[in-house]
């Protein structure tokens, strides 16, 4: 690891790609190759000099490069290696996620696990703010019989849809979604119920935490978080 500026791109590139891998731009198939693989012999030679080189690299530079290293320590060394530099490089990317307002929700169960260990037993998270009162943000009623379209989760056009309708002695928030990844077909299924709109979108807002792809205007109040800063 005697190149440094190389070692720091290196990790910031398995970063970006361990985070969103169906949103990486580069070549994917070179991940392991060019990156994993010539790591993979060093790493194995000796794990504690490895991950204490690492840490001393990584955590003065932080962002993408410090989240990369802590995931290249796991997939080089497997998911019981301890070492206290392996904590700290987790440690540091774990702040560099809450600092770009990531939601809990896009950790790993190794990350979610490591935080409520460690953390998450007396420390948020992230703070997201309060549910709005009615009169904070007012909801036109719904029509009997009105389903109303109110997020689309992400940009493609077969992207799942969130609808609300009337239902039993309150609300429901329906899901409209392909049936699997083989099957196109189209179903809708009961999600959420609530006795007011308040309480069913809070709910909505509160199963996503960060706005969707696209939402009624009268929802954006209910999601606690804003979108996260991942550039």
């Amino acid at each position: 690891m005697n190149d440094v500026a190389h070692l720091i791109a290196t990790m910031d590139r398995f970063g970006r790609y361990t985070f969103a891998p169906m949103d990486y731009e580069g070549d994917a198939g070179a991940i392991w190759s060019e990156i994993i693989a010539p790591l993979y012999p060093i790493a194995q030679a000796d794990p504690a000099g490895f991950v204490t080189d690492l840490a001393k690299t990584l955590i003065p530079v932080g962002g993408w490069a410090v989240y990369g290293g802590s995931h290249a320590v796991r997939e080089l060394l497997g998911g019981d290696f301890r070492h206290p530099a392996s904590d700290e490089l987790m440690e540091h990317s774990l702040d560099f996620l809450r600092s770009r307002g990531v939601p809990d929700s896009r950790l790993t169960g190794h990350e979610h696990q490591y935080w409520v260990e460690h953390r998450g037993r007396e420390e948020p998270w992230l703070a997201g703010r309060p549910r709005p009162r009615p009169d904070q943000a007012p909801i036109p009623d719904l029509a009997p019989g009105e389903v109303r379209l109110v997020a689309r989760v992400a940009p493609e056009p077969d992207a799942n849809l969130v609808l609300v309708q009337r239902g039993g002695a309150g609300y429901v928030a329906v899901i409209d979604a392909r049936q699997s990844d083989e099957d196109p077909t189209r179903a809708r299924w009961d999600w959420k119920t609530a006795p007011t709109l308040n309480d069913l979108y809070w709910a909505i807002g509160i199963a996503f935490q960060i706005p969707t792809h696209w939402y009624a205007a009268e929802l954006g109040p209910f999601f606690p978080l804003p979108r996260p800063q991942l550039d």
